[in-house]
């Protein structure tokens, strides 16, 4: 694992101190109503199928999300080095 990812995934660095924002929350609680609405209405094959998609979905949002990080640490330490060696 790279430190990019590292740090990323919360092996080092100040993760914990990064707060979610109000509109997290307000989404989160929106997610959850939904899945229970949704809920009610299926058989447990269903359930699990949905249980399923939406571990499927987390990863797809991980992988997403490492990407973009990566990409602006990346950028963001090309600039620091732009910054540096052009004075």
């Amino acid at each position: 694992m790279s430190a990019i990812e590292d740090i990323f995934w919360n092996a080092r660095g100040y993760c914990e101190n990064i707060k979610p924002s109000k509109k997290y929350f307000e989404q989160l609680e929106k997610c959850a109503d939904l899945s229970e609405k949704l809920g009610e209405g299926l058989n447990e094959e269903q359930m699990n199928l949905l249980r399923e998609l939406s571990i499927e979905h987390g990863g797809l949002e991980s992988e997403s999300n490492l990407s973009h990080f990566e990409e602006g640490f990346k950028l963001g330490l090309t600039l620091a080095a732009e910054s540096f060696l052009n004075k």
